[in-house]
């Protein structure tokens, strides 16, 4: 499978039904059966609503790779905003997830293309902060762009 024939562009709403499916594979892939508290139907429902609402108003940016019309690998970026602090005048945080790739393409180079595309999107926002979390296979891909590990944050579930 040739990677020329590919094209890049925004999910639009009329994608909503696509980004649950490409996000339900995501997860399914990254997280142990063991960890989940919700079944299938249950969290298709809750991304659906995530979805229309979200890219609708332009929260939620997805940018998909597409060969022959079908989404062969896609990406999320969520904006939010926190107090301003001294390493962050603005607040304004860009939230990188669910770059993933249909295992038959992958090693292509899709991922990263597709990531370019979402850090464009954010620096062309004004957003200084980019954050996600790694897997241990994504994590040095991502010290390729420059990202680096911080352990400065913790993390409570209610």
């Amino acid at each position: 499978m040739s990677i020329q024939n590919i094209i890049f562009r925004k999910a639009t709403p009329a994608d909503v039904e696509d980004l649950v499916r490409l996000r339900m594979a995501f997860l399914k892939e990254v997280q142990k059966p063991e960890t989940r508290q919700l079944d299938d139907a249950t969290l298709e429902t809750a991304l659906r609503m995530y979805f229309q609402r979200s890219v609708e108003n332009d929260e939620f940016v997805a940018w998909l790779a597409l060969h022959e019309g079908k989404i062969v690998a896609t990406s999320g970026l969520c904006f939010f905003q926190i107090a301003p602090r001294f390493t962050l005048q603005d607040g304004k945080i860009a939230y990188v997830l669910n770059i993933y790739t249909l295992p038959e393409w992958r090693g292509k180079g899709l991922g990263k293309q597709i990531f370019d595309h979402i850090l464009q999107e954010a620096k062309n926002r004004g957003y200084k902060r980019i954050s996600l979390h790694a897997s241990d296979d994504g994590r040095p891909v991502y010290e390729k762009f420059g990202f680096r590990l911080t352990s400065d944050e913790m993390e409570l579930r209610l």
